[in-house]
């Protein structure tokens, strides 16, 4: 199991993924540090109060942020290493616990939007592709399209005028268990509009392959062609594409999440970068690096899962 583990390939991956977090929390790291407006003046000034110029040098001093941009970013990588992603400036509380304390809202959000996306749009996406250029497929292809073409904090404020003000179905501030109902419902919207459209490409592509038109010539029923060999066929894709589409969520949904004020980590990060709250930021970047790495290698390991072949394929690679 260890040897399974701690192989060439996974510490290739591992290497490349540290590489890849360096980067990228480097390049925020240098542009939230280049751009204007100072977090401790935010900070201090929030309350409406004039501050004197010597108090804000003074907790800059506190907070490390009058040294240079290189010393500050050692010092945040250092405490890094030790599983420190340093303390909110804005909330005075660690940046791990912040984040963790919002983690279950927005896992909660984003697996229920994602379950009812796949379940409403693969089946939609299949069938739009098994009977393509068909009434039918050409109502779905346009309904698909709404989804994409509207931005999600519009899609939120139709929903909110509509079922908290129009009809009064929910309140507009609701903060009991039916307040996860509009943020999904908006969430799904675009998610599953994106997943019919890219299921029914798969599928489509599946069937325009050689073997399907074999099983055709054969008498083989397009029930049987669809569901016991083109489907298996379509698994990889799929996987994913909801793979991916899981990392994206894991981040937090940042627009539907602050107009619904849902209570997750994108509408906490959103909250940092107006207060340029520079841990919070980075602790964030760290989070998405770190889920959408997570993400992509628990995707490649499933292709094995789905296609034994694959797994065989690389055996006999190492053999030779």
């Amino acid at each position: 199991m260890i040897k399974n583990i701690i192989n060439v390939d996974n510490l290739k991956k591992l290497a490349s993924g540290i590489i890849i977090i360096l980067g990228i929390t480097f390049i925020s790291f240098a542009l939230m540090y280049i751009s204007p407006g100072d977090p401790v003046e935010i900070m201090m000034s929030s309350n409406g109060s004039a501050v004197s110029e010597a108090v804000i040098n003074q907790k800059k001093e506190e907070l490390g942020l009058n040294k240079s941009f290189l010393e500050q970013y050692a010092i945040w990588l250092k405490g890094v290493a030790t599983g420190n992603l340093g303390t909110s400036i804005k909330y005075n509380r660690p940046v791990t616990q912040e984040i963790f304390s919002r983690l279950p809202a927005t896992l909660y959000l984003a697996l229920l939007s994602l379950i009812i996306s796949v379940i409403i749009a693969l089946p939609i996406g299949i069938f739009a592709a098994a009977n393509n250029n068909k009434i039918s497929e050409r109502i779905i292809r346009i309904l698909s399209l709404f989804g994409p073409s509207m931005p999600s904090f519009f899609i939120a404020l139709v929903l909110m005028y509509f079922v908290c003000y129009k009809f009064r179905l929910l309140p507009i501030s609701n903060s009991g268990p039916s307040a996860i109902i509009l943020p999904t419902i908006t969430m799904v919207i675009g998610i599953a509009s994106k997943f019919i459209r890219q299921t029914k490409s798969i599928v489509l592509e599946e069937l325009n392959k050689e073997y399907v038109i074999g099983l055709q010539v054969r008498g083989v029923s397009k029930h049987e062609i669809l569901f016991k060999h083109v489907l298996k066929g379509c698994a990889l894709p799929i996987a994913t594409m909801i793979g991916l589409s899981l990392g994206n969520l894991l981040g937090g949904a940042t627009i539907v999440e602050t107009v619904f004020m849902w209570p997750g980590i994108g509408k906490y990060a959103v909250e940092a970068i107006a207060s340029r709250d520079y841990p919070v930021v980075q602790g964030y970047v760290v989070w998405m690096s770190f889920i959408f790495l997570i993400i992509n290698y628990l995707t490649d390991k499933s292709y094995y899962w789905f296609d034994p072949r694959l797994k065989l394929n690389k055996r006999g690679e190492k053999s030779k």
